[in-house]
């Protein structure tokens, strides 16, 4: 069985040609342009005419005799449109893989949709209606933070959009970035509800992402992992969302950054330019290394910043991998509960707001 890859000159051709190859599937891979750069991913590469072409179907039947092909994978809405037609009208003995896609697209905007009103609802039920964001700026958070690796669920999102109607003026202070999902979705709120500017914490190192009381097997996978890759993969999710003079970020341990921050520093980075700080705290996300001294150290440091109703989140505070922020929630509980105004627990993660009075 071997399956034909036309067009092959768009992304999603080739993306589907390494996953086929990568299953053992025999591929070939033709297109219509006299010159096609995309050939050099292909095993075996030759011209089609266009579908548009009168000699398209005489040379789409001797491909199929010399190749053998049974299977056509077709990634253009116009191709795989003209391709379903020949295949019914001609009973031609191949299978048209997946949908076209333009129904594609179709089918993954209703999906979004779809999460979007549960992530509303939810939302709406943390915020106790308060929250005045639409149908379609969640949509389009969701659709932005989701496309790219991330660890922060879609509960977890909705319960982060949320908080945000009852937070106060103030800085908006991420510890942990990874990727830059959580963060992404912090700046977008503070820029819709006009919070305060925000500032993204980490080192990107392999040294203080290693969480020495979690399993050896969590450990040794960051031998694994280019510090750089998940700095440059936040550089390029927030250049293009973040607000000119009101977001930044501190290469650094949140333990290090500390001083500066209370000492009101002013970030500068050459991605974000420069930004002020007020040293006063809206929402604090807490995100870094989950071992419990750490956990302590940053709630301890950086709590005493938050302004009466503002919100800390404890991230993984359901944590399969060690009981870190979940030791250092329990105490923030049992030891200051009068101090809380709400606390509960949404996608894996602690919520807290801390009292107004």
């Amino acid at each position: 069985m071997t399956t034909l890859i036309f067009p092959c000159c768009v992304p999603e051709a080739i993306a589907y040609g390494e996953a086929a190859l990568a299953r053992g599937e025999i591929i070939i891979a033709a297109s219509s342009l006299a010159n096609d750069s995309t050939a050099q991913h292909f095993p075996a590469w030759f011209r089609l005419p266009s579908v548009y072409d009168p000699g398209f179907e005489a040379a789409l039947d001797d491909a199929i005799k010399l190749h053998g092909v049974t299977r056509i994978f077709s990634a253009v809405s116009g191709a795989n449109w003209v391709l379903q037609r020949l295949i019914r009208e001609r009973s031609l003995p191949l299978t048209l893989l997946g949908d076209m896609p333009l129904v594609q697209h179709a089918r993954a905007h209703a999906d979004l949709m779809s999460r979007t009103t549960a992530a509303q609802g939810l939302l709406t039920r943390i915020s106790s209606g308060r929250s005045s964001l639409t149908r379609f700026e969640v949509a389009a958070t969701l659709r932005n933070v989701m496309g790219f690796f991330g660890e922060s669920n879609e509960e977890k999102i909705a319960a982060m959009m949320a908080i945000f109607a009852e937070a106060p003026k103030g800085d908006v202070v991420e510890i942990g970035v990874l990727t830059g999902r959580s963060a992404s979705v912090l700046e977008i709120m503070a820029r819709r509800h006009g919070t305060g500017a925000v500032l993204a914490i980490d080192p990107w190192s392999y040294e203080t992402s290693l969480q020495k009381e979690s399993p050896a097997d969590l450990q040794r996978m960051v031998d694994v992992w280019d510090a750089n890759v998940p700095f440059e993969t936040f550089l390029l999710q927030l250049m293009p969302i973040a607000r000119p003079g009101a977001f930044n970020y501190l290469r650094m341990t949140a333990t290090a950054a500390h001083a500066p921050y209370a000492a009101g520093a002013i970030a500068a980075s050459a991605e974000f330019g420069t930004t002020r700080f007020s040293g006063r705290i809206s929402v604090l996300h807490i995100d870094g290394n989950h071992d419990y001294t750490a956990v302590l150290e940053d709630t301890q440091l950086w709590m005493p910043h938050l302004l009466p109703g503002g919100w800390l989140i404890l991230d993984d505070y359901v944590w399969m991998h060690g009981d870190g922020p979940r030791r250092v929630g329990d105490g923030l509980l049992a030891g200051d509960a009068s101090g809380i105004q709400r606390a509960f627990v949404c996608g894996k993660a602690l919520f807290l707001q801390i009292d107004a009075a």
